[in-house]
């Protein structure tokens, strides 16, 4: 009866990591990130982390349900499962691989409101882009912009841009010295909408 209680829990838990998991990966297609203080963590990477916590929790249940009388577990739950766990796989794939060479840094002043810009920038081969996000202090941020530059330039990490605030509303000056940046002026919106 005991085991039976544990695989119970162990499986309740396990779904648990499994809908959030799949929360994460909704919020990571919504553009969304989480920013910690001066961190930044893509939902694609906490995606991965609940379904590794899953698919550990799934095996320990498998375990201790060996040899009991523990009901099965059924069949569309067991689709259920296969799908998620597929999507998920493919979606912390993609998002590991979009994000390589991808750099997040947070951006000194806040808004007076405690909001923060945020910035994603990429640099490939002759081309370079970017992405600004505005950060809530309770750590979800939404993308409010993007630009592309000449030659991989990542005005951001080279330290060629102002930021300036006025209300709720920042203005990111992007410079690009030979490298020009377009659009060079992104808006950071943290108001209420």
């Amino acid at each position: 009866m005991k085991s039976s209680r544990t695989v119970s829990h162990l499986r309740r838990l396990g779904t648990t990591c499994l809908v959030l998991a799949i929360a994460s990966a909704l919020a990571h297609l919504a553009g969304l990130l989480v920013v910690i203080g001066t961190n930044v963590l893509p939902f694609w990477t906490i995606s991965g982390i609940l379904l590794i916590a899953y698919l550990t929790l799934l095996v320990v249940a498998y375990l201790a349900a060996r040899g009991s009388t523990v009901p099965p577990v059924a069949r569309s739950v067991l689709v259920f499962r296969t799908i998620s766990i597929s999507a998920l796989c493919l979606l912390c794939l993609s998002g590991a691989f979009n994000d390589f060479g991808a750099s997040y840094r947070v951006l000194d002043p806040p808004a007076a409101n405690g909001c923060r810009a945020v910035v994603r920038e990429v640099s490939f081969l002759f081309a370079g882009s970017g992405e600004v996000y505005s950060a809530w202090p309770f750590g979800i941020a939404s993308r409010t912009g993007s630009w592309t530059a000449d030659d991989g330039y990542k005005p951001v990490a080279h330290g060629s841009y102002t930021l300036n605030w006025h209300g709720n509303e920042g203005v990111l000056h992007l410079v690009g010295d030979h490298d020009p940046v377009w659009p060079a002026l992104q808006t950071v919106r943290c108001g209420l909408v």
